[in-house]
């Protein structure tokens, strides 16, 4: 699943949009695969317009078409949720692939320490930086259950 190293997670509208727009071939290429037609996908996808929006199949479909992470993230900051790509997790445990999944959750730690200290600077934490440290917040966990998940495969 591509995950993307923003700071804030973006509305599932907006998410939406940016897979589309990064997935090879576009909107064309994203309605040709469901049959959909690509000028009431685009319509769907501009933030700017409020006589079309999304359904949940095309959600669904846009997700599964791009593998994209930033529609999962706007979806789970929605409800104080996080998902985990299990399939990320080869099932071939092994010592550095556990050691590999450690040092990445260590680093989300850093991470998340770096945007606390640069939240409080100025003794306040405004709505950007609450985003950025939901986000970091939401990545470290995420590391954390894919160490949990290498563990498995040594059971």
């Amino acid at each position: 699943m591509n995950n993307e190293n923003n700071d804030s997670c973006l509305s599932l509208e907006i998410a939406c949009y940016q897979a589309v727009r990064s997935f090879p071939g576009g909107v064309p290429a994203v309605a040709g695969a469901f049959g959909w037609n690509p000028r009431t996908l685009q319509n769907k996808l501009n933030p700017t317009q409020d006589t079309h929006k999304l359904t949940a199949v095309e959600v669904e479909g846009i997700l599964q078409l791009t593998r994209d992470g930033r529609v999962l993230d706007a979806l789970c900051a929605q409800y104080g949720a996080i998902w985990v790509d299990i399939g990320r997790v080869k099932n071939s445990p092994s010592d550095m692939a556990m050691l590999d999944n450690i040092t990445e959750t260590v680093t989300r730690v850093g991470e998340l320490s770096r945007k606390v200290q640069e939240s409080l600077a100025d003794g306040v934490v405004d709505a950007e930086e609450m985003a950025q440290l939901e986000r970091a917040v939401m990545r470290m966990c995420q590391g954390g259950f894919m160490v949990l998940e290498r563990a498995k495969q040594f059971m």
